[in-house]
């Protein structure tokens, strides 16, 4: 019989996906106007997060389905390392061909930023997945905390409850992992600071 501890981590693990923080944290951002100079009407935003909720959530998680009706892959929970190499790829092409899809629209750069980021680090978790089993949930966190404070410091917005926010649930779903035995305490460390080295790179690239 499974823990509460397990039920509550098994929980949160799915409550703070990976393919759920680009829709949400886009969302967040578009709570800030001042952020960006441009005033998007309202049909637009819409437009913009069903868009991000179809490439980064829509198309991974059904492919995921997909590959478990054909015995692909084992388990949703995809454990095993090399389960997750094609639902990786196939994320990582859906997340580039919402960059390309979206880049003709009139975004603020601050969104597409943070799609860049979200992009190259799944690409990041592919690459390190290949031989290395890593925490998607702490790198997929990690990125976006140092993505906020990339965009705080370049844009001189305060951005503070934002990063305190997505710091925060970056421990959460470590620990939600690590009580979950899906993942070590290095696979975890390994998979933040990934996360947020990536950004960083992003931001001296840019």
């Amino acid at each position: 019989m499974k823990s509460s501890d397990y039920s509550l981590s098994r929980i949160l693990s799915y409550i703070l996906h990976p393919l759920l923080i680009p829709a949400l944290a886009t969302s967040a951002l578009m709570l800030q106007p001042d952020l960006y100079p441009i005033v998007l009407p309202v049909a637009l935003k819409l437009w913009f997060i069903s868009i991000i909720m179809v490439f980064t959530i829509v198309i991974p998680a059904s492919s995921v389905f997909i590959l478990l009706k054909f015995n692909t892959i084992n388990s949703i929970e995809q454990k095993n390392r090399g389960e997750r190499t094609i639902p990786l790829l196939i994320a990582s092409t859906s997340y580039i061909g919402l960059l390309i899809f979206i880049k003709p629209a009139n975004i603020p750069p601050v969104f597409m930023y943070l799609l860049y980021s979200a992009t190259f680090a799944l690409l990041t978790g592919l690459l390190i997945n290949l031989v290395y089993k890593i925490s998607l949930h702490a790198l997929g966190w990690g990125a976006l905390a140092a993505t906020l404070i990339s965009i705080s410091i370049h844009l001189g917005m305060p951005l503070l409850p934002f990063i305190v926010i997505s710091i925060l649930l970056s421990g959460i779903a470590g620990y939600a992992r690590l009580k979950q035995n899906a993942h070590n305490q290095a696979q975890v460390y390994l998979g933040f600071v990934a996360g947020v080295c990536v950004v960083i790179l992003i931001s001296f690239l840019t």
